[in-house]
């Protein structure tokens, strides 16, 4: 038992140093690496051990399964419907809102608000902690990832999403933000005029929400 926890600990704290470093997303090597079968790296397998929350999952696997769904037939079509769960969380109808998020979770497991509004019903509900500590620990893990793409600063440093919904939960939820003053597009990013706060120091913030917007251009053609 003392070896196990001495393993999680040495594991989180090289996720924790490798965010901090910073991540290289390279999209191409992305596709590359989750469509390999014959990989470790094929999204399926990746897939699978998130899905268990296997705790030996590092920084740059997450990074894949996060980034990799982008290049899944299930990524555009099986967005997160926001409207069902702000409305469950809103009635406190915490029992609906476990449902809503695990059928969600289910068919779209990297959306940041589901596993958000599940964490935050789980707990409601008083379930035990080894019930919704999983899902928090999968959800940091993510955001984590977001985090550590890039430093916001322009839209060449910009923290890469593959979903505009990521860009306000981080914005209100990781960065602590309590207003966003206006929002544009501004080539393949969103910029945010905000306050700045003791996480994020600047007026501005990109996001670089090229996944989304490149993969609608591919499916007009």
């Amino acid at each position: 038992m003392k070896k196990l926890l001495i393993l999680a600990f040495i594991l989180s704290m090289s996720i924790l140093l490798k965010a901090q470093e910073g991540l290289k997303i390279d999209y191409s090597e992305i596709k590359a690496k989750v469509e390999d079968k014959n990989s470790s790296t094929y999204y399926p397998i990746l897939l699978q051990r998130f899905n268990d929350f296997d705790s030996t999952l590092t920084i740059d696997d997450y990074a894949l399964i996060y980034y990799g769904f982008s290049f899944q037939d299930a990524y555009l079509k099986n967005q997160p419907d926001e409207n069902a769960l702000n409305r469950l969380q809103k009635e406190e109808n915490y029992e609906g809102l476990i449902l809503e998020a695990k059928k969600i979770l289910s068919v779209n497991p990297v959306s940041l608000k589901a596993n958000d509004c599940l964490i935050d019903a789980l707990q409601e509900t008083g379930r035990p902690e080894t019930e919704w500590k999983k899902y928090q620990n999968r959800f940091r893990a993510i955001r984590r990832v977001i985090a550590s793409s890039g430093n916001g600063m322009s839209c060449e440093s910009a923290y890469k999403v593959i979903y505009v919904s990521d860009e306000y939960n981080m914005i209100y939820t990781y960065f602590d933000v309590e207003k966003v003053h206006s929002q544009k597009l501004s080539g393949l990013c969103d910029q945010f005029e905000i306050d700045p706060t003791e996480y994020l120091n600047s007026k501005v913030v990109f996001f670089d929400i090229s996944r989304k917007l490149l993969r609608q251009e591919e499916l007009r053609k």
